[in-house]
Protein backbone atom coordinates (compact mmCIF):
# COMPACT_ATOMS: atom_id res chain seq x y z
CA UNK A 1 0.00 0.00 0.00
CA UNK A 2 2.97 2.72 0.76
CA UNK A 3 4.78 2.37 -2.35
CA UNK A 4 1.31 2.90 -4.27
CA UNK A 5 0.63 5.90 -2.66
CA UNK A 6 4.40 6.84 -3.05
CA UNK A 7 3.79 5.74 -6.78
CA UNK A 8 0.64 7.89 -6.93
CA UNK A 9 2.46 10.84 -5.31
CA UNK A 10 5.17 10.31 -8.16
CA UNK A 11 2.28 10.91 -10.45
CA UNK A 12 0.67 13.77 -9.44
CA UNK A 13 4.00 15.46 -8.56
CA UNK A 14 4.83 14.74 -12.25
CA UNK A 15 1.60 16.57 -13.86
CA UNK A 16 1.71 19.11 -11.00
CA UNK A 17 5.38 20.21 -12.64
CA UNK A 18 4.26 19.79 -16.24
CA UNK A 19 1.30 21.86 -15.46
CA UNK A 20 3.55 24.90 -14.30
CA UNK A 21 5.86 24.19 -17.26
CA UNK A 22 2.79 24.33 -19.83
CA UNK A 23 1.56 27.86 -18.32
CA UNK A 24 5.17 29.59 -17.36
CA UNK A 25 7.10 27.86 -20.60
CA UNK A 26 5.17 30.38 -23.25
CA UNK A 27 7.36 33.72 -22.09
CA UNK A 28 10.96 31.64 -23.15
CA UNK A 29 12.61 31.75 -26.11
CA UNK A 30 13.01 27.91 -26.16
CA UNK A 31 9.57 26.87 -26.40
CA UNK A 32 9.89 27.40 -30.42
CA UNK A 33 11.25 24.02 -31.15
CA UNK A 34 14.04 23.65 -33.98
CA UNK A 35 11.64 21.95 -36.31
CA UNK A 36 8.93 25.24 -35.64
CA UNK A 37 12.36 27.39 -36.46
CA UNK A 38 12.90 25.76 -39.42
CA UNK A 39 9.49 26.44 -40.51
CA UNK A 40 9.67 29.77 -39.15
CA UNK A 41 13.20 30.70 -40.77
CA UNK A 42 11.71 29.16 -44.56
CA UNK A 43 8.72 31.45 -44.10
CA UNK A 44 5.43 29.11 -43.35
CA UNK A 45 4.91 30.81 -40.19
CA UNK A 46 3.37 33.86 -40.62
CA UNK A 47 3.11 36.74 -37.54
CA UNK A 48 6.88 36.57 -36.42
CA UNK A 49 8.94 39.05 -37.35
CA UNK A 50 12.34 39.89 -38.04
CA UNK A 51 13.03 41.15 -33.88
CA UNK A 52 11.45 38.01 -33.00
CA UNK A 53 13.70 35.49 -35.10
CA UNK A 54 16.27 37.35 -33.80
CA UNK A 55 15.38 36.61 -29.97
CA UNK A 56 14.95 32.96 -31.13
CA UNK A 57 18.52 32.34 -32.50
CA UNK A 58 20.78 34.56 -30.49
CA UNK A 59 19.64 32.37 -27.71
CA UNK A 60 20.46 29.64 -29.28
CA UNK A 61 23.51 30.92 -30.72
CA UNK A 62 26.10 28.21 -28.62
CA UNK A 63 24.32 25.62 -30.25
CA UNK A 64 24.78 27.03 -33.57
CA UNK A 65 28.42 27.33 -32.89
CA UNK A 66 28.79 23.33 -32.19
CA UNK A 67 28.18 21.89 -36.04
CA UNK A 68 29.43 18.33 -34.09
CA UNK A 69 27.87 18.16 -30.45
CA UNK A 70 24.49 20.82 -30.98
CA UNK A 71 23.19 19.54 -27.73
CA UNK A 72 26.36 18.99 -26.12
CA UNK A 73 27.88 16.40 -24.13
CA UNK A 74 26.88 15.47 -20.58
CA UNK A 75 29.39 18.28 -17.89
CA UNK A 76 30.21 18.86 -14.33
CA UNK A 77 28.85 22.68 -14.58
CA UNK A 78 25.52 21.82 -16.00
CA UNK A 79 24.83 18.75 -13.46
CA UNK A 80 25.72 21.44 -10.81
CA UNK A 81 22.94 24.53 -12.36
CA UNK A 82 20.91 21.30 -12.32
CA UNK A 83 21.09 20.13 -8.96
CA UNK A 84 20.80 23.76 -7.59
CA UNK A 85 16.83 23.76 -8.37
CA UNK A 86 17.32 27.01 -10.35
CA UNK A 87 18.64 26.74 -13.39
CA UNK A 88 19.20 30.28 -16.18
CA UNK A 89 18.55 29.37 -19.65
CA UNK A 90 20.24 30.96 -22.59
CA UNK A 91 17.32 33.18 -22.91
CA UNK A 92 18.33 34.24 -19.23
CA UNK A 93 14.94 33.22 -18.39
CA UNK A 94 15.20 31.51 -14.38
CA UNK A 95 13.27 28.02 -14.33
CA UNK A 96 12.99 25.96 -11.38
CA UNK A 97 13.42 22.38 -11.75
CA UNK A 98 12.12 20.34 -8.23
CA UNK A 99 13.33 16.56 -7.93
CA UNK A 100 10.82 15.22 -10.22
CA UNK A 101 12.14 17.64 -13.18
CA UNK A 102 15.47 16.60 -12.22
CA UNK A 103 14.88 12.99 -12.71
CA UNK A 104 13.36 13.20 -15.98
CA UNK A 105 15.85 15.24 -17.15
CA UNK A 106 18.76 13.08 -15.86
CA UNK A 107 17.06 10.03 -17.70
CA UNK A 108 17.01 12.14 -20.86
CA UNK A 109 21.17 13.44 -20.80
CA UNK A 110 22.16 10.10 -20.11
CA UNK A 111 20.04 8.54 -22.50
CA UNK A 112 21.13 10.73 -25.56
CA UNK A 113 24.44 11.99 -24.21
CA UNK A 114 23.60 15.48 -24.25
CA UNK A 115 24.40 18.58 -21.48
CA UNK A 116 22.07 18.60 -18.69
CA UNK A 117 21.01 21.89 -20.05
CA UNK A 118 20.44 21.15 -23.11
CA UNK A 119 18.13 18.22 -21.96
CA UNK A 120 16.09 20.41 -19.29
CA UNK A 121 15.13 22.51 -22.78
CA UNK A 122 14.74 19.66 -24.82
CA UNK A 123 12.06 17.72 -21.63
CA UNK A 124 10.16 21.00 -21.56
CA UNK A 125 9.64 21.80 -25.19
CA UNK A 126 8.92 18.04 -25.30
CA UNK A 127 6.04 18.87 -22.94
CA UNK A 128 5.28 21.89 -24.33
CA UNK A 129 4.97 20.63 -27.73
CA UNK A 130 4.29 17.31 -27.73
CA UNK A 131 2.13 16.89 -24.49
CA UNK A 132 2.14 14.69 -21.01
CA UNK A 133 2.75 11.37 -21.21
CA UNK A 134 0.32 8.60 -20.74
CA UNK A 135 -0.52 7.46 -17.43
CA UNK A 136 -2.28 4.79 -15.11
CA UNK A 137 -2.36 4.10 -11.45
CA UNK A 138 0.11 2.51 -9.50
CA UNK A 139 2.68 3.52 -12.34
CA UNK A 140 6.45 3.74 -10.67
CA UNK A 141 8.87 6.17 -11.32
CA UNK A 142 11.17 4.12 -13.05
CA UNK A 143 8.18 3.23 -15.46
CA UNK A 144 6.98 6.85 -15.90
CA UNK A 145 11.40 7.20 -17.03
CA UNK A 146 11.38 4.22 -18.98
CA UNK A 147 8.04 5.57 -20.89
CA UNK A 148 9.31 9.25 -20.97
CA UNK A 149 12.58 7.86 -23.08
CA UNK A 150 10.86 5.94 -25.58
CA UNK A 151 8.38 8.84 -26.27
CA UNK A 152 10.61 11.77 -26.49
CA UNK A 153 13.15 9.43 -28.93
CA UNK A 154 11.54 10.61 -32.00
CA UNK A 155 11.28 13.92 -30.73
CA UNK A 156 14.76 14.21 -29.95
CA UNK A 157 15.96 12.74 -33.20
CA UNK A 158 13.72 15.27 -35.10
CA UNK A 159 15.16 17.93 -33.68
CA UNK A 160 18.66 17.11 -34.46
CA UNK A 161 17.40 17.28 -38.13
CA UNK A 162 15.91 20.34 -37.85
CA UNK A 163 18.74 21.88 -36.36
CA UNK A 164 20.83 21.15 -39.42
CA UNK A 165 17.96 22.02 -41.68
CA UNK A 166 17.98 25.41 -40.05
CA UNK A 167 21.22 26.17 -41.84
CA UNK A 168 18.77 26.34 -45.28
CA UNK A 169 16.82 29.14 -45.16
CA UNK A 170 19.99 31.27 -43.05
CA UNK A 171 22.14 30.81 -46.00
CA UNK A 172 19.39 31.31 -48.36
CA UNK A 173 18.32 34.54 -46.74
CA UNK A 174 21.25 35.64 -46.69
CA UNK A 175 21.79 34.83 -50.47
CA UNK A 176 18.43 37.30 -50.53
CA UNK A 177 18.89 41.16 -50.04
CA UNK A 178 15.05 41.19 -50.62
CA UNK A 179 14.25 38.78 -47.91
CA UNK A 180 12.85 39.92 -44.65
CA UNK A 181 15.01 38.25 -42.31
CA UNK A 182 17.77 38.85 -44.69
CA UNK A 183 19.45 41.55 -42.01
CA UNK A 184 18.78 39.53 -38.88
CA UNK A 185 20.34 36.62 -40.71
CA UNK A 186 23.23 38.29 -42.03
CA UNK A 187 23.82 40.00 -38.81
CA UNK A 188 23.30 36.99 -37.09
CA UNK A 189 25.74 35.05 -39.47
CA UNK A 190 28.82 36.89 -39.55
CA UNK A 191 28.71 36.66 -35.26
CA UNK A 192 28.77 32.69 -35.73
CA UNK A 193 30.78 32.46 -38.08
CA UNK A 194 33.68 34.46 -38.11
CA UNK A 195 36.02 32.47 -40.25
CA UNK A 196 33.31 31.06 -43.41
CA UNK A 197 35.53 28.26 -44.85
CA UNK A 198 36.35 26.56 -41.22
CA UNK A 199 32.89 26.76 -40.68
CA UNK A 200 32.37 24.39 -44.11
CA UNK A 201 35.57 22.46 -43.00
CA UNK A 202 33.81 21.98 -40.42
CA UNK A 203 30.68 20.60 -41.66
CA UNK A 204 32.45 18.29 -44.17
CA UNK A 205 34.66 16.68 -40.98
CA UNK A 206 31.52 15.92 -39.21
CA UNK A 207 29.75 14.07 -42.66
CA UNK A 208 33.01 12.19 -42.95
CA UNK A 209 32.79 11.35 -39.26
CA UNK A 210 29.30 10.07 -39.99
CA UNK A 211 29.92 8.14 -42.22
CA UNK A 212 33.21 6.24 -40.29
CA UNK A 213 30.34 6.08 -36.98
CA UNK A 214 29.27 2.65 -35.44
CA UNK A 215 26.34 1.97 -33.41
CA UNK A 216 26.63 2.53 -29.96
CA UNK A 217 27.16 -0.02 -27.60
CA UNK A 218 23.76 0.58 -25.78
CA UNK A 219 22.12 -0.90 -29.34
CA UNK A 220 24.07 -4.56 -29.02
CA UNK A 221 21.55 -7.04 -29.44
CA UNK A 222 19.46 -5.18 -30.41
CA UNK A 223 18.82 -5.24 -34.45
CA UNK A 224 15.69 -2.86 -34.74
CA UNK A 225 17.57 -0.57 -32.50
CA UNK A 226 20.45 -0.29 -34.77
CA UNK A 227 19.12 -0.30 -37.90
CA UNK A 228 17.13 2.90 -36.16
CA UNK A 229 20.31 4.81 -35.07
CA UNK A 230 21.77 3.94 -38.71
CA UNK A 231 18.96 5.55 -40.57
CA UNK A 232 19.15 8.46 -38.04
CA UNK A 233 22.63 8.61 -39.21
CA UNK A 234 22.42 8.14 -42.94
CA UNK A 235 19.84 11.51 -42.21
CA UNK A 236 21.96 13.83 -40.80
CA UNK A 237 24.58 13.27 -43.45
CA UNK A 238 21.93 14.10 -45.67
CA UNK A 239 20.99 17.29 -43.97
CA UNK A 240 24.24 18.02 -43.59
CA UNK A 241 25.41 17.89 -47.02
CA UNK A 242 22.26 19.87 -47.71
CA UNK A 243 23.59 22.53 -45.44
CA UNK A 244 27.13 22.62 -47.44
CA UNK A 245 25.26 22.98 -50.52
CA UNK A 246 23.81 25.95 -49.45
CA UNK A 247 26.63 27.47 -47.12
CA UNK A 248 29.03 26.77 -50.49
CA UNK A 249 26.37 28.83 -52.42
CA UNK A 250 27.23 32.31 -51.45
CA UNK A 251 28.20 32.92 -48.00
CA UNK A 252 31.75 30.18 -48.21
CA UNK A 253 34.23 31.25 -50.92
CA UNK A 254 35.33 28.38 -53.32
CA UNK A 255 38.97 29.07 -52.06
CA UNK A 256 41.38 25.91 -53.13
CA UNK A 257 41.94 24.21 -49.91
CA UNK A 258 38.42 24.00 -49.38
CA UNK A 259 37.81 23.05 -53.18
CA UNK A 260 40.27 20.35 -52.83
CA UNK A 261 38.79 19.54 -49.21
CA UNK A 262 35.44 18.20 -50.79
CA UNK A 263 36.53 16.33 -53.29
CA UNK A 264 38.67 14.17 -51.33
CA UNK A 265 35.42 13.78 -49.11
CA UNK A 266 33.23 12.82 -52.17
CA UNK A 267 35.86 10.65 -53.33
CA UNK A 268 36.52 8.52 -50.18
CA UNK A 269 33.08 8.68 -49.10
CA UNK A 270 32.51 7.26 -52.82
CA UNK A 271 29.77 9.45 -52.47
CA UNK A 272 28.35 8.63 -49.58
CA UNK A 273 28.33 5.22 -50.48
CA UNK A 274 30.99 4.06 -48.28
CA UNK A 275 29.32 3.85 -44.65
CA UNK A 276 31.20 2.15 -41.80
CA UNK A 277 27.42 0.64 -40.95
CA UNK A 278 26.52 -0.59 -44.43
CA UNK A 279 25.33 -4.15 -43.22
CA UNK A 280 22.42 -1.96 -41.31
CA UNK A 281 21.69 0.32 -44.23
CA UNK A 282 19.05 -2.17 -45.68
CA UNK A 283 15.89 -1.22 -47.09
CA UNK A 284 14.02 0.79 -49.59
CA UNK A 285 14.30 4.10 -46.97
CA UNK A 286 17.87 3.32 -46.53
CA UNK A 287 19.17 3.04 -50.37
CA UNK A 288 17.02 6.53 -51.40
CA UNK A 289 19.15 8.14 -48.49
CA UNK A 290 22.87 6.90 -49.80
CA UNK A 291 21.05 7.56 -53.44
CA UNK A 292 19.81 11.46 -52.57
CA UNK A 293 23.04 11.73 -50.54
CA UNK A 294 25.24 11.27 -53.45
CA UNK A 295 23.42 12.73 -55.71
CA UNK A 296 23.48 15.83 -53.53
CA UNK A 297 27.27 15.88 -53.14
CA UNK A 298 27.52 15.57 -57.31
CA UNK A 299 26.05 18.77 -57.34
CA UNK A 300 28.59 20.25 -54.58
CA UNK A 301 31.28 18.81 -56.66
CA UNK A 302 29.99 20.75 -59.30
CA UNK A 303 28.87 23.97 -57.81
CA UNK A 304 32.37 24.43 -55.92
CA UNK A 305 33.68 24.77 -59.54
CA UNK A 306 31.46 27.70 -60.23
CA UNK A 307 31.14 27.33 -64.10
CA UNK A 308 29.08 30.11 -64.67
CA UNK A 309 31.87 32.47 -63.09
CA UNK A 310 34.42 30.56 -65.68
CA UNK A 311 32.04 31.08 -68.29
CA UNK A 312 31.48 34.47 -67.81
CA UNK A 313 35.29 35.46 -67.62
CA UNK A 314 38.21 34.23 -68.31
CA UNK A 315 39.89 33.34 -65.13
CA UNK A 316 42.98 35.18 -63.54
CA UNK A 317 46.32 33.37 -63.86
CA UNK A 318 48.89 35.35 -61.77
CA UNK A 319 51.57 35.24 -59.04
CA UNK A 320 49.49 37.75 -57.32
CA UNK A 321 45.74 37.26 -58.02
CA UNK A 322 43.14 39.79 -56.66
CA UNK A 323 40.89 37.04 -55.89
CA UNK A 324 42.60 35.03 -53.67
CA UNK A 325 40.07 33.02 -52.03
CA UNK A 326 39.03 31.63 -55.91
CA UNK A 327 40.59 28.21 -56.32
CA UNK A 328 41.56 29.30 -59.28
CA UNK A 329 44.57 31.33 -57.78
CA UNK A 330 46.18 28.22 -55.88
CA UNK A 331 48.23 26.00 -58.55
CA UNK A 332 48.68 23.93 -55.92
CA UNK A 333 44.98 22.99 -55.42
CA UNK A 334 44.32 22.79 -59.17
CA UNK A 335 47.19 20.27 -59.48
CA UNK A 336 45.73 18.11 -56.85
CA UNK A 337 41.75 18.31 -57.84
CA UNK A 338 42.95 17.73 -61.38
CA UNK A 339 44.83 14.24 -59.62
CA UNK A 340 41.69 13.16 -58.22
CA UNK A 341 38.73 13.88 -61.35
CA UNK A 342 41.37 12.10 -63.47
CA UNK A 343 41.78 9.09 -61.07
CA UNK A 344 38.25 8.72 -60.52
CA UNK A 345 36.45 8.42 -64.27
CA UNK A 346 33.88 6.06 -63.31
CA UNK A 347 30.56 6.90 -64.84
CA UNK A 348 28.98 7.70 -61.31
CA UNK A 349 31.42 10.71 -61.84
CA UNK A 350 30.69 11.60 -65.25
CA UNK A 351 29.33 14.95 -65.12
CA UNK A 352 31.97 16.18 -62.19
CA UNK A 353 34.59 15.03 -64.70
CA UNK A 354 33.01 16.80 -67.76
CA UNK A 355 32.76 20.19 -65.41
CA UNK A 356 36.59 19.76 -64.47
CA UNK A 357 37.08 19.67 -68.48
CA UNK A 358 35.21 23.00 -69.19
CA UNK A 359 37.29 24.38 -66.07
CA UNK A 360 40.54 23.09 -67.77
CA UNK A 361 39.71 24.34 -71.52
CA UNK A 362 39.01 28.14 -69.74
CA UNK A 363 42.37 28.06 -68.53
CA UNK A 364 44.33 26.88 -71.38
CA UNK A 365 42.77 29.35 -73.31
CA UNK A 366 44.07 32.12 -70.76
CA UNK A 367 47.38 30.90 -70.80
CA UNK A 368 47.09 31.92 -74.83
CA UNK A 369 46.46 35.16 -73.62
CA UNK A 370 49.22 35.97 -71.20
CA UNK A 371 52.82 37.01 -71.78
CA UNK A 372 54.09 34.16 -69.58
CA UNK A 373 52.62 31.53 -67.23
CA UNK A 374 53.65 32.38 -63.61
CA UNK A 375 56.68 29.67 -62.34
CA UNK A 376 53.84 28.22 -59.44
CA UNK A 377 51.45 27.65 -62.57
CA UNK A 378 53.92 25.59 -64.74
CA UNK A 379 53.87 22.29 -62.84
CA UNK A 380 49.81 22.15 -63.84
CA UNK A 381 50.00 23.51 -66.85
CA UNK A 382 52.78 20.94 -68.33
CA UNK A 383 50.44 18.46 -66.52
CA UNK A 384 47.62 19.05 -68.97
CA UNK A 385 49.06 20.66 -71.81
CA UNK A 386 51.31 17.62 -72.68
CA UNK A 387 48.28 15.95 -74.18
CA UNK A 388 47.13 12.81 -73.84
CA UNK A 389 46.63 9.63 -76.70
CA UNK A 390 48.62 8.00 -79.34
CA UNK A 391 52.48 8.70 -78.75
CA UNK A 392 52.55 8.00 -82.77
CA UNK A 393 50.67 11.46 -83.58
CA UNK A 394 52.58 13.89 -83.95
CA UNK A 395 50.06 16.71 -82.14
CA UNK A 396 48.79 14.58 -78.66
CA UNK A 397 45.27 15.77 -77.90
CA UNK A 398 44.93 18.21 -75.06
CA UNK A 399 43.54 16.95 -71.60
CA UNK A 400 40.32 18.60 -71.82
CA UNK A 401 39.32 17.59 -75.09
CA UNK A 402 40.17 14.13 -74.31
CA UNK A 403 38.07 13.88 -71.34
CA UNK A 404 35.16 15.09 -73.13
CA UNK A 405 35.52 12.51 -75.57
CA UNK A 406 35.44 9.99 -72.86
CA UNK A 407 32.19 11.35 -71.53
CA UNK A 408 30.55 11.11 -74.48
CA UNK A 409 31.81 7.26 -75.07
CA UNK A 410 28.42 5.47 -74.35
CA UNK A 411 29.82 3.56 -71.29
CA UNK A 412 29.94 7.08 -69.41
CA UNK A 413 26.60 7.43 -69.47
CA UNK A 414 26.68 10.81 -69.51
CA UNK A 415 22.99 11.40 -70.95
CA UNK A 416 21.70 8.55 -69.04
CA UNK A 417 22.68 10.54 -65.56
CA UNK A 418 21.66 13.46 -66.80
CA UNK A 419 18.30 12.49 -67.66
CA UNK A 420 18.22 10.91 -64.36
CA UNK A 421 18.91 13.64 -62.40
CA UNK A 422 16.58 15.77 -63.96
CA UNK A 423 13.75 12.97 -64.17
CA UNK A 424 13.74 10.92 -61.42
CA UNK A 425 15.63 12.54 -58.61
CA UNK A 426 14.47 13.67 -55.81
CA UNK A 427 16.61 16.86 -55.74
CA UNK A 428 14.94 17.98 -59.14
CA UNK A 429 11.44 16.01 -59.02
CA UNK A 430 9.18 17.17 -56.05
CA UNK A 431 6.83 14.16 -56.94
CA UNK A 432 9.20 11.70 -57.11
CA UNK A 433 10.35 12.73 -53.46
CA UNK A 434 6.96 11.73 -52.47
CA UNK A 435 6.53 8.64 -54.22
CA UNK A 436 10.43 7.83 -53.26
CA UNK A 437 9.37 9.02 -49.35
CA UNK A 438 13.13 11.04 -49.47
CA UNK A 439 14.33 13.07 -46.79
CA UNK A 440 15.77 15.43 -49.03
CA UNK A 441 14.59 19.17 -47.24
CA UNK A 442 13.60 21.36 -50.43
CA UNK A 443 12.93 19.93 -53.79
CA UNK A 444 13.57 20.92 -57.09
CA UNK A 445 15.35 24.34 -56.07
CA UNK A 446 16.46 26.82 -58.55
CA UNK A 447 19.77 26.36 -57.54
CA UNK A 448 19.90 23.06 -57.75
CA UNK A 449 18.61 23.33 -61.81
CA UNK A 450 21.34 26.40 -61.86
CA UNK A 451 24.22 24.17 -61.33
CA UNK A 452 22.62 21.81 -63.54
CA UNK A 453 22.78 23.58 -66.09
CA UNK A 454 26.33 25.02 -66.07
CA UNK A 455 27.13 21.26 -66.54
Amino acid sequence: MPDELSSRSNLIDVYASACIILKSYTNCRFHRTYTQLHSILSGRVEAVQPPQITEYLNARKETFKNISDPFGKPSDASRKKLNSGSVTLPDEVVVQVDDVDKEFVVAVSEKFCVDEIQALILFRGFLYNEGLMSAADGTSTAAMVAELLETIAPFYHSERLAFYRCWIPLFRAFDAPDSLIHDAVTNFLNDIIPVPQAFAQSIIAEFRRKTQNKPPEATSGNPKAATDWAKQNSKEQLVLSEALFWAMWGFVPCSGVLVVEIYEAAYDTKLCAQQANATLLLGDEATQLRRDCGALWILIMIEVLELETMAQGLPEISADPVQKDFYVASPDSLKRIHELVINNADSQYVCVYLAWAFVLSRLVIKTEEIKEIPKSYVPFFESILSGLGASSSKQREPVHEFMVTLCLRPEAQLFETMRMFLEQSPLFVTAAAWKMGSSVTDTNAIAFRSIFKGT
